[in-house]
């Protein structure tokens, strides 16, 4: 791997298999790439490994287009609290890395710095033409990593029961309570 890739993906490959995947080039992916990137080689070699990213935005998306792990597989857990890191990890052993865009690091790297605190003195935001040559430049040095072990496995491994909800007769996960979310009130539509 030469220096500057992303998960053994020349920034160019990367920058087109993001805007497929992604709908755009994009910085949060970008980082999220870099993060990935030292999350895995921190990690080592790991033929179980899970993901969780801290956040619902660009950074998932990064994490399936460069790793097995995805919503769907459950393999990728999204937490909605708005931090921008992630966590990759033996999903036998529960061992794992974490990495975070680094605020004091950012710091160094002005363009970087506009971007991430989305500060409305800053004025607008960096194009990705712009930002992207100062992100590989900075590479690891905006991120902070340490090793984590998690409390416990987020994907449950057991199969789910289901069955159908006395309401509305569609299938649910009975751990959801007597009848299903929708028909408890919870319900996103109408």
């Amino acid at each position: 791997m030469s220096q500057g890739d992303i998960c053994g993906l020349s920034p160019e490959d990367f920058f087109i298999r993001m805007e497929e995947f992604h709908g755009a080039r994009s910085p949060g992916i970008l980082v999220g790439g870099l993060m990935i990137d030292t999350a895995l080689g921190e990690l080592g070699s790991c033929p179980y490994v899970n993901v969780v990213t801290e956040t619902v935005v660009c950074l998932p998306d990064a994490v399936q287009l460069l790793t097995p792990c995805t919503i769907g597989n459950g393999f990728l857990q999204v937490l909605d609290w708005g931090k921008f890191a992630l966590t990759a990890y033996d999903r036998q052993s529960l061992a794992g890395v974490r990495v975070a865009l680094d605020p004091d690091a950012v710091g160094n790297y002005p363009l970087i710095r506009r971007w991430f605190e989305r500060s409305p003195r800053g004025g607008d935001k960096p194009a990705f033409d712009q930002l992207a040559p100062e992100i590989i430049a900075a590479g690891r040095a905006i991120l902070a990593w340490r090793p984590v072990r998690l409390h416990r496995a987020l994907k449950e491994s057991s199969r789910v029961p289901t069955g159908r909800c006395p309401k509305c007769g569609e299938s649910y996960a009975l751990r959801l309570g007597p009848t299903c979310p929708a028909c408890q009130g919870e319900a996103y539509y109408v």
